[in-house]
């Protein structure tokens, strides 16, 4: 009777690829990095609104002290028109009345003396009372006059002089927050577009030709997977970018123009004659 015959092969276990185990570790890092890449855009945006909002409050300030300035403005025209016409009015002086004149027409009273004893007292002559008396008692009253009108434009100039101080300190304070609000958008703005990537995987060998990937082309130059060590070259318009000497899941950032964003490339697997990892790209330009 012939023995049964089985196939071994069936039961050995099939090795999981090295490269599904390598994926497995790194997409935990990869998700934690973007969320840390997500929280820290929010944070951004909300920094960014916060100043907004400060902004549109200093503006705010800034309509209520320019109409105060209008108003104060209207208030010392009003009390220079008044100082004036005070001034006006206290500098015409009027004329005393002359004393009117006896008609000529009326006759000339005779004189009569008459004498009296050594003991009658003296005559006393009576005060001579001035003409323009109402004149000189509203003298002082203008004067007075005069003096407050003055004291309180003094007090008019001073007070739009401290507001027109502190509206050039808002003015100051305003554009400064302005400026850092475009260098915080601006921030924002390259943040969102490194986080639009592209991810390309690319597998290198020894005897292959250059390999076009993204807007660059790679091209495999050594390997050490003792060391676990590779360089590559990065052509971009003719022109070699090399990547000497670089470790397994070393993320490499390089730039090959600046007008356009860096990229980063990062090797999973280095053997004796093929280097495989992947190329994140941007999905838009900058």
């Amino acid at each position: 009777m012939a023995g049964i015959e089985f196939d071994r092969e069936a039961f050995v276990p099939i090795s999981a690829p090295q490269e599904r185990s390598i994926a497995r570790l790194l997409s935990p890092i990869l998700f934690l990095f973007a969320i840390s890449l997500v929280a820290f855009v929010v944070y951004k945006i909300y920094a960014a609104t916060k100043q907004d909002n400060a902004v549109a409050a200093a503006n705010t300030e800034v309509q209520q002290l320019q109409q105060r300035l209008a108003e104060m403005q209207t208030r010392l025209d009003q009390l220079d028109k008044r100082h004036k016409a005070t001034s006006t009015t206290a500098s015409v002086a009027s004329p005393d009345k002359p004393a009117s004149s006896q008609s000529s027409g009326s006759p000339a009273k005779k004189t009569i003396y008459s004498v009296t004893s050594a003991s009658a007292l003296p005559p006393q002559a009576k005060p001579a009372v001035p003409a323009n008396t109402s004149s000189l008692a509203s003298a002082p009253s203008r004067a007075n006059s005069n003096n407050a009108i003055a004291s309180e434009v003094t007090a008019s100039r001073e007070a739009w002089q401290a507001t027109t101080n502190r509206l050039s300190d808002v003015v100051g304070v305003v554009g400064t927050q302005q400026e850092e609000i475009n260098a915080t958008r601006e921030a924002v703005n390259q943040l969102l577009t490194q986080t639009h990537r592209q991810v390309v995987s690319f597998e290198l060998g020894r005897g292959y030709s250059r390999l076009p990937l993204g807007p660059v082309t790679l091209q495999f130059k050594s390997a050490d997977p003792k060391s676990q060590h590779y360089t590559l070259c990065v052509y971009f318009e003719k022109k070699c970018i090399e990547l000497k000497d670089r470790a397994l899941n070393e993320v490499v950032v390089f730039v090959v123009t600046k007008d356009h964003a860096p990229l980063e490339l990062v090797a999973t697997k280095i053997q004796h004659d093929q280097i495989v990892g992947y190329l994140e790209v941007p999905s838009k330009k900058q």
